[in-house]
């Protein structure tokens, strides 16, 4: 059984994901968890707590395959298509609209931004280090799109969010796949 704690992060997050970071509110949070708001407040204090503890779950969800990420030495795309694909998964499947995509998003740079800095500087390094040893394997290389280890694992890292905040209403699994490709394609040796 679920501790009460972890029950008020999972309803939250579903609540965030359903309605946003602005329709979604303790109240609704304890209708959907069966748990009165005044637990909550106890436990969060405030919605802004909560959500921040909801992104933090996440991110900690999300470190566990950036474990298992940097320590692969398989096929370097692959590994980085899916590891992409697994931590956008929530923006790309779970969050019904483009519009709340971008509250929660809004959201989290407004109240989340030190926790989403960290965990992207995190991301970068160990993604700069799987490119440095492709690069000294010879299975790799930047010279033709004239670009640091830093730079390209930064667009490697980034630009599945900005898939998460456009309108497109088309499968951004699919673009993410295709970027992979084109990223692929233009570092091959």
């Amino acid at each position: 059984m679920p501790s009460s704690r972890d029950r008020i992060l999972t309803c939250a997050t579903e609540c965030f994901f359903q309605h946003g970071y602005i329709a979604a509110n303790i109240s609704m949070i304890a209708r959907y968890s069966e748990i009165s708001r005044v637990t909550i407040h106890k436990q969060f204090r405030t919605k802004e707590a909560l959500f921040r503890a909801v992104v933090e779950k996440y991110i900690a969800d999300n470190n566990v395959l950036l474990q298992d990420y940097s320590q692969s030495t398989g096929d370097f795309w692959a590994e980085t298509e899916s590891f992409i694909l697994k931590r956008c998964d929530g923006l790309f499947e779970e969050v019904s609209s483009s519009l709340i995509r971008t509250d929660l998003l809004h959201a989290g740079q407004s109240h989340c931004n030190d926790i989403i800095s960290e965990n992207e500087i995190k991301v970068r390094e160990i993604i700069s280090l799987r490119i440095s040893k492709e690069l000294a394997q010879s299975r790799m290389t930047l010279d033709k799109i004239d670009i640091s280890i830093e730079e390209f694992s930064r667009v490697i890292e980034s630009a599945p969010f900005g898939l998460a905040l456009s309108s497109m209403e088309e499968d951004n699994q699919a673009f993410v796949k295709h970027l992979m490709k084109v990223f692929k394609s233009s570092t091959a040796v």
